[in-house]
């Protein structure tokens, strides 16, 4: 039904030679359902920043978009299902996404200017370079997606192969604006804030962000020891002040009851809903594949990593680096070890700073508040 919406508001578009509205700029994410990766970041500093231009975020989702409505203003949000949604959607002259398009139009409009800020470094293999990608996934793909875009964002020079293969666009419409994310992530939210959220009476502790990866394969395992012992972990937390944040992935369901305790913590979508604008308050990150550590380098904190399955995670997901090589940090293999490498980390010398400034300057050349510059560049063309 949505697609008969689109081809006839499109022809009608056509028909009618209705020129692009370059100063409406449409925003969507995940499924056009959710508010968050870089679009959000984007979509917020344009709202604030730029008057001339009239932004709008898709969220098909009617629930969420009334709520966001109350926060940010009912006219900054749209049904991209409705046919004023798909009318406004078509007549925008800028489109931008961190995963999938506003509509899904068969016919690229060339005067369109079509932005991919995408959602991360991609560590592992993603899109087109992905080992379980079928063929037709895989003309699908470039068919409806990868040609219908003007630029592909990145964060690094190094970067620009591996992602023009991943999406299947040449290297030149690949380009090094960075990741608007990161500008909330260099200044976000103050540890305080963060206290007040998880009902933390005591202030002068130390806070751990645990995010693991999901797996295709098997369930993740939070605490992957067989010296596990839960007890133990907790009179550590609790003498040297430290709390754990779990974070687990939006697709990992989980028995919360066996991990929780005054120390312990889950900080899923359902508490926070985007850990961007709070991962500098964390002292430490613990995870495992997960490119959340390649955003976490910017902030120069030191990091622990669990691959405690790393043959069988990657011959099933497949990595564009040597995992070794660009993992910047102790992986301790008992749980023993990793209290001394929590010690040490938080405590004591920073072992593996020096590496860590390597991977960063790799893997994150923006290192800047990058908003302002990506717009001023699609002002520049319009």
């Amino acid at each position: 039904m949505v697609n008969k919406i689109i081809n006839m508001i499109q022809s009608q578009l056509y028909k009618e030679k209705e020129s692009l509205d370059y100063h409406t700029w449409i925003f969507s994410s995940v499924g056009n359902r959710n508010f968050n990766y870089n679009s959000k970041y984007l979509f917020l500093y344009v709202r604030k920043n730029l008057p001339q231009i009239r932004p709008r975020f898709v969220i098909n989702d009617m629930e969420k978009r009334q709520l966001l409505g109350k926060k940010y203003g009912a006219e900054y949000f749209l049904d991209g299902t409705t046919k004023d949604g798909i009318k406004q959607i078509l007549k925008a002259g800028v489109w931008f996404t961190s995963a999938g398009l506003p509509a899904y139009e068969w016919s690229k409009n060339p005067k369109r200017i079509v932005v991919n800020l995408w959602h991360g470094i991609p560590l592992k293999k993603i899109a087109l370079l992905e080992e379980h990608t079928g063929a037709f996934q895989k003309l699908y793909f470039k068919q409806i997606f990868s040609r219908k875009y003007t630029y592909v964002l990145t964060t690094s020079t190094h970067l620009v192969p591996v992602m023009a293969r991943s999406l299947g666009v040449g290297e030149e419409i690949v380009k090094v604006w960075g990741q608007p994310r990161n500008d909330v992530i260099m200044k976000g939210k103050a540890k305080e804030e963060l206290y007040d959220l998880l009902n933390i009476g005591e202030q002068k502790i130390k806070l751990i962000l645990y995010a693991p990866t999901y797996r295709d394969h098997a369930a993740t395992r939070l605490f992957p020891f067989e010296d596990y012992d839960k007890r133990k972990l907790e009179e550590f937390l609790q003498e040297k002040k430290i709390h754990i944040c779990i974070r687990m992935h939006l697709e990992e369901t989980i028995e919360k009851e066996k991990y929780l305790s005054p120390y312990i913590h889950f900080v899923n979508e359902d508490v926070i809903d985007d850990i961007a604008q709070w991962m500098g308050c964390f002292d430490l990150l613990i995870t495992d594949y997960s490119s959340i550590y390649l955003d976490y380098l910017l902030l120069d904190k030191p990091m622990i990593f669990l691959p405690y399955d790393k043959e069988e995670y990657l011959k099933d997901r497949g990595m564009n680096y040597p995992y070794d090589e660009v993992t910047p940090g102790a992986k301790p293999i008992k749980q023993k070890e990793l209290l001394i490498n929590i010690e040490d980390s938080l405590f004591g010398e920073d072992r593996y700073r020096a590496e860590r400034k390597e991977c960063n300057a790799y893997f994150n050349q923006v290192t800047e508040p990058c908003c302002a510059f990506i717009c001023q560049q699609i002002l520049q063309e319009i």
